[in-house]
């Protein structure tokens, strides 16, 4: 139940047998009895067997426009040329990358074997530079209005923050909040009080470009120890290139460090900013290294501002609030220490 904005995102896509006979009629995907679902929270994935291979058929949300759509295709054909590792579109038995089904985009791709996902702290070390080599190529494309600006995205821009917390505290409090929920917003609002101080002044000095927006997990997989694909572009914007950063590091704290992390993480950290750092053609500034821990500190809050206040369903936006807790505290005790992660990531 993770709609949003009145119905605007679309609840995610399930197969059926209108599906399945579009997968035959637009693609010649005959066989797709077996069909299964991969998984993924923004779009449905259906791996699809095929006398001649496996496919992923893509089904997209009610949001997603040809426009948006179109710019994330351009995307991927950049970076593919560029090396990083991007499944190419399969276009249909007439040509066209993608049709039109009850309203969703589908398109269609190879299926890429793997064996892993970005998941670890040895792969993290490998991806990086993959990651470094992803914004040197966005950072030269011109993607256009539609593919600057995602309808929904794990990401709040800094002059977001107040106004949207404030959105997603308010909410808590209307719905009878518990204790705990009462806790967990005044830690939310405590939060994006120290990071919008901490990050006055700082925006024009932060280099904007594209970037990927969901750097992590099963959006990169791996094969053999080495990145084999580079998915899943549906929160793909224009922001700061170390706020894509930030979103890794941050899901790698909270999701591989358990109780906040060990006291050595920021060094353990800071050597993953100086991989990224050493596959870039523009290196990190000074001022982006000193940003990068705020910038971890606000991706926490994406939840309270961002998915909390905009979700239809509250028992959806509960169970989000509650999974948040934890991140909300372990980035106010960042900020609590910035000095300290500031010096891991200097250089």
């Amino acid at each position: 139940m993770d709609d949003a904005d009145q119905g605007a995102r679309g609840l995610r896509a399930r197969p059926g047998p209108a599906l399945l006979h579009a997968l035959r009629e637009h693609w010649g995907l005959g066989g797709s009895a077996g069909a299964v679902d991969l998984g993924g929270s923004s779009s449905l994935n259906l791996l699809v067997d095929a006398a001649e291979g496996r496919y992923v058929a893509r089904v997209h949300r009610p949001h997603l426009t040809p426009e948006r759509l179109a710019a994330i295709h351009q995307a991927r054909t950049a970076l593919r040329a560029g090396g990083v590792p991007c499944a190419p579109p399969v276009p249909t038995l007439d040509g066209a990358p993608w049709i039109s089904l009850k309203g969703r985009l589908v398109e269609v791709e190879p299926y890429v074997e793997h064996d892993a996902k970005l998941d670890t702290w040895e792969r993290l070390a490998t991806g990086m530079p993959v990651l470094a080599r992803t914004h040197n190529l966005l950072g030269r494309l011109e993607a256009g209005e539609a593919g600057r600006r995602p309808r929904f995205a794990n990401h709040l821009e800094p002059a977001e923050v107040p106004s949207t917390v404030r959105r997603g505290t308010g909410r808590i409090g209307a719905w009878g909040p518990t204790h705990a929920e009462r806790r967990l917003a005044a830690v939310a609002e405590e939060l994006a009080e120290l990071v919008t101080e901490a990050e006055a002044g700082l925006g024009s000095r932060l280099p904007r470009q594209l970037v990927h927006g969901d750097f992590w997990d099963n959006n990169v997989l791996f094969r053999h120890g080495r990145p084999v694909l580079v998915a899943d572009f549906d929160f793909m914007g224009e922001r700061a290139r170390i706020d894509d950063l930030a979103l890794t590091l941050h899901c790698a704290r909270s999701d591989l460090s358990p109780e906040g992390g060990p006291p050595q993480e920021p060094a353990r950290l800071g050597r993953l900013v100086d991989g990224y750092d050493a596959g870039l053609d523009l290196p990190l500034s000074a001022a982006e290294r000193a940003a990068l821990p705020v910038a971890m500190a606000r991706q926490a809050l994406s939840s309270i501002g961002g998915w909390v206040a905009r979700l239809d369903d509250e028992a959806a936006a509960r169970r989000h609030a509650a999974s948040a807790g934890p991140e909300l505290v372990a980035a106010r005790r960042m900020l609590a220490e910035l000095d300290r992660w500031r010096n891991a990531f200097a250089r």
